[in-house]
């Protein structure tokens, strides 16, 4: 028995199907509206879809200055005439507390990633391509000071309950794991957790980040591309990026973490945005690092 479809129809079942099998949805026809009223931090983690960072209210001097993006997160030595906490303080950005039981997008590190759509054609290329882009800013980061590193990278396990159930898509890992002197980090002989060491000084950037679900119009404020349209890499939701702190065991560890990334962005490109949740303990409020720039979130009163 033949089944006539009206071509109306059929183009509709076409489309669904294909939507279905390459598990991307475009959304490019949507602009992204700038709020000038916020900082660009919080336009950018608006832009992504996130829970947000509330900015800090703070006075119309204090504005001037956290609107430099050239903050420097290394700690300040005698004659370093950076702008760092030698010469402005973080405090006033120091103003929130976590609401409620749920635990907001905000409050993990993680990566925003806009991927212009000229790089790659489907998302699990888009995927290597910023797997690439991170590796070679790590790298070259522990390159500069000369530090011996291991690296592991790939795809991440998605089993069927993840897949049908929870509806995760795939992902992708990098590891670098390197030594440092000033931490008290060494390169581990092997690629395995030594039991014997869990207390000792750890040096580790490690990522992961799923496949992008979803095509965008690239933001004003991440930059241009040819296309104009961009792999969105998200980091809320099942499906969210993920970045740990780098030195554990180790004195001033948050503060040597925000100088690392800090250190990482610079050599990544304009789309990709690395976002450090606060950390009030340690004086540290949240931050977007874009190429090495710091976005604060804050507005004047």
């Amino acid at each position: 028995m033949n089944i006539f479809l009206p071509r109306s129809l059929s183009i509709v079942c076409t489309t669904l199907l294909m939507t279905a099998c390459s598990g991307i949805r475009d959304q490019s026809e949507k602009p992204y509206a700038y709020r000038t009223e916020h900082s660009v931090a919080w336009n950018i983690i608006n832009a992504s879809g996130m829970d947000l960072y509330s900015d800090a209210l703070v006075s119309q001097s204090q504005s001037k200055m956290f609107s430099r993006t050239d903050y420097d997160f290394v700690f300040p030595t005698v004659g370093n005439d950076k702008l760092n906490e030698a010469t402005l303080s973080l405090t006033p950005l120091l103003q929130h507390r976590a609401t409620g039981m749920s635990v907001e997008d905000w409050q993990s590190n993680g990566i925003l990633a806009w991927i212009p759509t000229e790089l790659a054609t489907t998302p699990q290329a888009a995927s290597l391509v910023l797997s690439d882009k991170i590796e070679a800013a790590v790298l070259a980061t522990l390159n500069e000071s000369k530090r011996e590193f291991r690296v592991r990278k790939g795809a991440g396990y998605n089993d069927w309950l993840g897949k049908y159930v929870f509806q995760t898509n795939a992902s992708r890992f990098l590891v670098v794991k390197f030594a440092d002197k000033d931490a008290g980090c060494e390169l581990p002989k092997d690629d395995y957790f030594d039991p014997a060491r869990k207390n000792s000084p750890i040096c580790t950037f490690y990522t992961s980040f799923h496949d992008a679900e979803k095509i965008v119009r690239t933001p004003d404020l991440i930059g241009s591309n040819a296309t104009g349209k961009s792999y969105f890499i998200r980091h809320d939701g099942l499906n969210g990026s993920s970045l740990s702190p780098v030195f554990r065991n180790s004195a001033e560890n948050e503060r040597m973490n925000y100088a690392f990334m800090q250190q990482v962005s610079s050599h990544l490109p304009a789309w990709v945005i690395l976002y450090l949740s606060p950390h009030e303990h340690e004086g540290l409020p949240a931050v977007a690092f874009q190429q090495g720039k710091v976005h604060f979130f804050f507005r004047e009163k």
